[in-house]
């Protein structure tokens, strides 16, 4: 999963320079975007185990690295979900 720098066109700016280009994704597509992103090396993850298994893949280092990637990536994105679901108990727990 390929992870980018924060983009910083969302601060506000007190000129007004309309040759700047604004980000309009939001969390949701951000978040669907990785969702993406974690089930393509999932899917090829999985493809690798079966290359291997079936004798069409010799690099196991490769193999390996597909494997590692996937589980890094799922692993983060667990942290991803677990931190949010922590947040929004925090807000539901908050007294107004």
């Amino acid at each position: 999963m390929k992870i980018d720098s924060i983009p910083t066109n969302n601060i506000p700016n007190t000129t007004n320079d309309s040759s700047t280009k604004k980000d309009t994704s939001s969390f949701a597509d951000l978040l669907a975007k990785s969702l993406n992103d974690v089930n393509k090396l999932q899917i090829t993850a999985d493809n690798t185990i079966k290359e291997i298994a079936t004798g069409k893949m010799d690099n196991i280092q490769d193999a390996v690295m597909a494997i590692e990637k996937a589980d890094i990536s799922m692993r983060l994105l667990l942290e991803v979900k677990n931190k949010a679901v922590q947040a929004y108990n925090q807000i539901m727990n908050m007294q107004v």
